[in-house]
């Protein structure tokens, strides 16, 4: 089971590679966090494309969203007010339902490693495109391109990819 955090659904679905997100997990089915549907309902009121897309996606019931019990309400209270709700609460149903978080938010992988939640930043994620033959190296280098131009990030090391 693999819990998406807006920032990640974002990053590929402004290059319109969402299908990529299920294809790397090996998965018909991505989870969410109710904050995070959230997030990305506001995404589709202001007009973001990629917003409507994801939204379709949890339609079609590819993208499952799951509220967080009173457990995970205590969970999320010790966790850092710097955290966003969508990425309290993912981490706080991964724990519970011992479940991978994909977010490329650094301070969210270091507490994850903190409470023993696993944790894939999209480094991670596009060398299991390159290593479970999703795509060539060539594709994602091509990938990383588009994801700089239309998310404006900048990878520091695009080269630890491959390694």
């Amino acid at each position: 089971m693999v819990f998406v955090d807006t920032d990640m659904l974002s990053i590929f679905g402004k290059v319109q590679r969402l299908p990529l997100l299920f294809a790397v997990f090996e998965t018909d089915v991505l989870h969410i966090a109710a904050a995070v549907e959230k997030e990305v309902k506001s995404g589709v009121s202001k007009g973001f494309p990629f917003s409507r897309d994801i939204m379709a996606l949890q339609a079609q019931g590819s993208i499952q969203t799951h509220s967080p019990n009173a457990a995970d309400q205590g969970v999320m209270s010790i966790l850092p007010n710097s955290l966003k709700a969508g990425e309290s609460e993912s981490m706080a149903l991964c724990q519970r339902l011992n479940a991978t978080f994909a977010s490329n938010e650094r301070r969210v992988m270091h507490h994850c490693q903190a409470h023993g939640i696993r944790c894939l930043n999209l480094e991670d994620m596009l060398r299991m495109l390159w290593e479970f033959e999703v795509l060539t190296q060539s594709d994602v280098r091509h990938l990383m391109n588009e994801i700089e131009t239309a998310d404006r990030l900048h990878f520091r090391a695009p080269n630890e990819v491959f390694q």
